[in-house]
Formats: structure tokens, C-alpha cells, sequence
């Protein structure tokens, strides 16, 4: 759309600033969101045209939580987690705050990925431009030069970018402190969306609209979100507690990845003896003239506790040097072409037919090289059969972690490294994991703020990450 003259940026912060000489302590208020859909001739109409939804949203220290009708969510930006709490059943799953993000970075380039062979593909009238992409994800697609157009509209302002508009704000609106506006886009970034350059405007304005139009673009049709804010009230409570709720149980049909992440979350670290027991079925083996099955066995040690294989006697230097199937592993598991892999990846199989497919150690080689080729379900399957006999063999979690990012399902990726984490907190494998939350917290900033960082005091949930289709309005999922 073609836009009007933009006022003077003085005038528009005058109305953005609007009676903000009042601050407020937390807050509370009532939501609703009216979502009008306006689908393209000829486009496939598996939503409704117009549907409403109603929350109860407190915006407390360091954490928000939304009511919306049997279920609250809360976000914990001290600890950095996420419950999504069942308040018929009074049962809670828990999750990380890590997901969410990695998960809109991964849909970010995807979407990218799918507008340029669209493109390619002479197909430029169903690619949906790059800025409401940012406005759904909340997360930028690429470094953004243009700045937000304001225009004023029957008493609201109409925000743009790239002639694209993107919010109308009413005047109405109420003042609040600037770690209450700081949350209120946190409630937006984590439940509806908002392009970047919005929520940081709405944050920095230090006021919650009572009303205002957040404007979308998806395949197949314009989307708009019309939000009425009533209720609000000022004192709302510091903390929010968890002990009338208790993680929910395990169902009876549960899959396996969900019984192994359950199991897992319950199981303490490894103590004092556990490499001590290991070193000595390795000396057993070594004893026995199976250097093979003691290397084997060296390495399950390391993957569990983070012992080197070290302190080796001379014979048992020997022993492995002149044991040809360490040699073939070896060589393999360096394999780094698609051509090597899979001829590595053979060799894995014959030691495992040869061994014994319950081979835990040569069971995860097969999975990560598997993984190499891009096989990613039937490495998961791999890492859930070595945890389902070696549950506490934790650098495994940091491969399953890997497989189950690498197919989209980011709450399942950290529950996995969380309970590697706590089994084995030093362990070197898990250092990937540990850089890309760095890497998340100084990519995507905005989406951790609103508390400083402490250990969480509750364990990652036993249950599994909510459905996938049943999105709208939820903290759980982007």
C-alpha cells in the first residue's frame, strides 16, 4: 500500500507516550483476540473466516503466565523454562525457553528456503513477503535497513514497513513501568507474534494499548488479529507456584522416545563407583584377550562418566594395536564423504553382527553416522535402543538432542540435553548444546528478557511437548 505523508517523529511519540507519568507495579488484565481470515480466490479454507479467543494474562516479576480456558502457560524468564500447566487434571509439562527460539530460527530459513524456490519456480504471487514472515515469528529474516512508517488513522496510528502494514494502535492505552511494557511484548512475542521493530517500540513506550490490530500475510491469505485489553488491574503477584501441580504421569501407550525422556528426568548422576565398575569389566575383557570388547567397553565409560581411555599397560597397548576391528572403527568413524560414511557405516553394521546388535557403543557409532547421512529417524531409533538398555550413558542424550533438532521437534531436543546435562554436567559432549544457547541468548536477546538467569528448581517435565496443530494463541509452540 502506498503510505501518507509520516508525521513529525515528535508528534508520534507524543502519542505513543500519551499520560505515561504513572507507573504501575505488575499487572494483570483480560484479552481478547478476534482473528478475521480473508483467503485468496481459489485457496483451500481449512480455518474458519472468524474465530475469538479469551485470556487472563499477568505480567508478574521475572515471569508471565496466560489462563485460556482449562490450560495456563507460564514463561519463567529467571530460570529460562516454560510450563504449560492442566488445571482440570492439575498436572504440568515443563520445557525450555531455548526452544521456542531455535525453533523460529530453524522456520526463518526454512520460509527463506521456500520463498526462493518459489521464486525460482515463476511461482513470485504465492511468496509471502519476508516482513510478515518476521511478524509471525517474531525473530528477522536478514539485517533490516528500513524503519517503521507511522500514519496516522481515524484516532490510531498505522504502523508499516516495506509499504506493508503491520499494526494499528489505538490511542487508549495504560501506563506501566518499563519491565511491565517489557513483558507485555513478551506476552506477544510468545503467543501471537509481532515483527521485532514492533514489540521493542511497544516495550520502549512503556504503555499497554487498550486496543490494537496486529496485520498478517500467510499462503493463501491476509490474517488479522484484532486484541481488546479490559481489566487490568495493578499489583499483580511477584511469584507464581507450582506445588498444587505435579509433572504429568506417563500414559500407558507412551512412545518410546517419551519413556525414555521420563525415564531419564527421574534418574540421579552416576556416583563415585560408576567408573570404577566400568574400568574393571574392561580389565575383565582385557584379561580375557578381548581387547575389541574392552575398547568397547572403555568407551561406554567415557560416554557415561567422561573417563579417558587411559592408564593402559604396555600389553594392553599392544593388544589394541594389533586388534584389526579397533583399526576398522577408527578408521571409519573419520570417514567425512558421503561415500566414506556409507562404506564406514557398513563396517559398523558387520562389527554389530559380529558382536551383538544389543552392543550399545557400536549400536550409537551406527546411529551418528547414520545421522551424518541424513537419516535422521533411523538414527533417533538407534539412541533410543542404546538409552533404553544404557540409560545413563549421557553423552548419548546429546545425539539424540541433535537428531530431534534436526527433524523440528526443539522441546524434545532440550529435554534430551537438560537430562544429559544434570546426569553428566561437565561432560565435553555436551558443549555443543551448551554454545548454541549462547549463541541464542546473543542472536535473539529479546526473547530472555525480563529476568536474571538461576538454576531452575524443577526438573525437566516427564510428559510430552504439546501437539504441533494446535498452535494458536499458545505459549508452548510458535
Amino acid at each position: 500500500m502506498t503510505l501518507f505523508p509520516a508525521l513529525r517523529r515528535a508528534s508520534v511519540l507524543a502519542f505513543l507516550l500519551l499520560g505515561t507519568t504513572a507507573v504501575q507495579a505488575s499487572v494483570a488484565f483480560h484479552v481478547s483476540v478476534t482473528t478475521q481470515r480473508t483467503d485468496q480466490p481459489g485457496a483451500k479454507k481449512s480455518l474458519p473466516r472468524q474465530e475469538k479467543q479469551d485470556s487472563d494474562v499477568v505480567l508478574g516479576q521475572h515471569y508471565l503466565s496466560v489462563r485460556d480456558g482449562k490450560s495456563l502457560s507460564v514463561l519463567d524468564f529467571a530460570s529460562r523454562r516454560r510450563y504449560v500447566i492442566d488445571l482440570a487434571a492439575s498436572t504440568y509439562d515443563a520445557y525450555s525457553l531455548f526452544d521456542v527460539v531455535a525453533y523460529r530460527r530453524i522456520e526463518i530459513g526454512h520460509r527463506k528456503g521456500m520463498a526462493g524456490a518459489l521464486q525460482a519456480g515463476g511461482l513470485q504471487a504465492h511468496v509471502t513477503p519476508p516482513v510478515y514472515e518476521e511478524q509471525a515469528l517474531s525473530v528477522p529474516a536478514a539485517r533490516r535497513r528500513n524503519a517503521l512508517q507511522p500514519q496516522v488513522q481515524d484516532g490510531a496510528v498505522l504502523w508499516s514497513l516495506d509499504e506493508q502494514p503491520l499494526l494499528r494502535l489505538g490511542i487508549a492505552g495504560s501506563p506501566v513501568s518499563g519491565d511491565d511494557a517489557t513483558a507485555f511484548a513478551q506476552y506477544l512475542r510468545y503467543t501471537w507474534g509481532g515483527h521485532p521493530l514492533l514489540l521493542k517500540m511497544l516495550a520502549d513506550g512503556k504503555r499497554i494499548p487498550a486496543d490494537f490490530t496486529l496485520h498478517y500475510q500467510e499462503v493463501g491469505g491476509a490474517v488479522t488479529r484484532h486484541f481488546r485489553i479490559s481489566a487490568m488491574t495493578a499489583g499483580a503477584p511477584a511469584t507464581y507456584a507450582l506445588a498444587a501441580y505435579r509433572p504429568r504421569p506417563l500414559a500407558a501407550d507412551a512412545p518410546a522416545l517419551e519413556r525414555v525422556l521420563a525415564q531419564a528426568a527421574r534418574l540421579p548422576p552416576l556416583g563415585s563407583q560408576a567408573h570404577p565398575a566400568l574400568r574393571a569389566e574392561a580389565e575383565r575383557l582385557f584379561a580375557e584377550e578381548k581387547p575389541f570388547e574392552a575398547f568397547l567397553s572403555m568407551l561406554e565409560d567415557h560416554f557415561s562418566t567422561g573417563a579417558l581411555v587411559e592408564k593402559l599397560t604396555p600389553r594392553q597397548q599392544l593388544a589394541m594395536q594389533e586388534c584389526e576391528p579397533i583399526h576398522d572403527l577408527t578408521r571409519g568413524l573419520l570417514a567425512k564423504d558421503p561415500a566414506g560414511i556409507a562404506a564406514a557405516l557398513a563396517t559398523v553394521q558387520e562389527l554389530r553382527e559380529k558382536t551383538g546388535l544389543e552392543q550399545p557403543v557400536l549400536a550409537l557409532f551406527e546411529g551418528n553416522l547414520r545421522a551424518k547421512l541424513g537419516q535422521w529417524p533411523e538414527a533417533t531409533a538407534l539412541y533410543l535402543q542404546v538409552l533404553q538398555a544404557k540409560p545413563q550413558m549421557a553423552a548419548v542424550y546429546q545425539d539424540l538432542g541433535d537428531a530431534l533438532l534436526a527433524q523440528f521437534d526443539a522441546p524434545n531436543a532440550w529435554r534430551s540435553w537438560d537430562a544429559g546435562r544434570v546426569m553428566a554436567p561437565s561432560l565435553r559432549q555436551f558443549r555443543k548444546a551448551n554454545e548454541l544457547e549462547r549463541s541464542l541468548l546473543k542472536e535473539y536477546p529479546a526473547f530472555f528478557a525480563g529476568g536474571a538467569p538461576v538454576q531452575p528448581t524443577v526438573q525437566p517435565s516427564t510428559s510430552r511437548p504439546a501437539s504441533r496443530t494446535k498452535t494458536v494463541g499458545s505459549t508452548n509452540l510458535p
